[in-house]
Parts: C-alpha cells; structure tokens; sequence
C-alpha cells in the first residue's frame, strides 16, 4: 500500500506513516525487525553494528555467526567479540577479515 500525503501550511507535503512505522512506534521496535530485515553497519574493519539479528549461533574468538532473518550472517577475524547485546541487535568488535552470508 502506498503512503497517503497530507498537506502542510506552508505548502508542502508531508508522506503519512505505514502501518509497519506506527507498530514498530507502538511496540518501540526498530521497523526493520517487523520487516524481518536485517540492517549492518561497519566502522572500517574493527566494528560492526547488526540490527534485526535473531540470535547468536556460534561465539568464539575467531567466529561469530548471527541469525539474520532468512540467512546466517558469519563474521571472521581476530579477537572478535560482542560488545553490546541487545533483544535485536549486537556489535562485533575485533580485527574483521571476512563476512559471509549463508543461506
């Protein structure tokens, strides 16, 4: 479905909010989870931000594989670990060498 518009008082246009915007607002959720999408975030190869993660399947210091909606999200290196981890998010923190999407 798409977005209705809603005029401004100062002419311009203003997009309403979807259905999964105002869910995800209600059950204070990023939209992404409800989407069942995954968002990544990299700070060069020392950090990665994971949001719409499903939980972790494998933890040690050389690899951290994620569920990510439909895929497994693996991340190698060195020294890697989970800095912060929340309900649908976590950050991996280490020397990242490779990430692979497994399906």
């Amino acid at each position: 479905m798409g977005r209705r518009q809603k005029k401004q008082s100062d002419g311009g246009i203003v997009w309403g909010v979807g259905r999964l915007e105002k869910a995800a607002r209600k059950l204070e959720l990023p939209p992404a989870v409800l989407a069942n999408v995954t968002h990544m975030e990299f700070s060069g190869n020392t950090q990665v931000t994971v949001e719409g993660c499903g939980g972790i399947l494998e933890y040690t210091g050389e690899v951290i594989r994620v569920k990510t909606g439909k895929m497994v999200t693996k991340f190698s290196g060195r020294n890697l670990h989970i800095r912060c981890l929340r309900e649908d998010s976590l950050i991996v923190e280490g020397f990242v060498t490779a990430v692979e999407f497994l399906i």
